[in-house]
């Protein structure tokens, strides 16, 4: 039996279209991530909440220039696939890290209603 890869992380043997099709969909994840948090059940009702949902906004904002940056150096081969295979597993795990954080942040938000 074999083990399936984890849909988040770039195939051992991709190459540079396939890495542009997995950051570009995580690009499309992140816009729909920063929507989910713009939501009006999402509006933070203390102090902690709004500090957290700051922090959030940020990183999001972060993740998706890095993302937009290296789709940018892959199209225009400023940037090989096999020199920056590990930055972009990084970006996916990061991406799956901080969608985590912001679901949590939602469920927190939906409490204080």
């Amino acid at each position: 039996m074999t083990a399936i890869e984890p849909t988040s992380s770039v195939p051992r043997h991709s190459d540079s279209n396939s890495a542009l099709v997995r950051l570009e969909r995580n690009k499309l994840d992140l816009i729909s991530l920063e929507e989910q948090l713009k939501s009006y059940v999402c509006e933070p009702k203390t102090r902690t909440l709004f500090e957290r949902m700051e922090i959030l906004k940020r990183k999001l904002a972060n993740l998706k220039n890095s993302n937009q940056e290296m789709i940018i150096a892959l199209k225009d081969h400023t940037l090989f696939f096999e020199d920056v295979k590990d930055r972009i597993r990084q970006q996916l795990d990061t991406y799956k890290s901080l969608e985590l954080k912001v679901l949590e942040y939602i469920g927190m938000a939906k409490l204080h209603c």
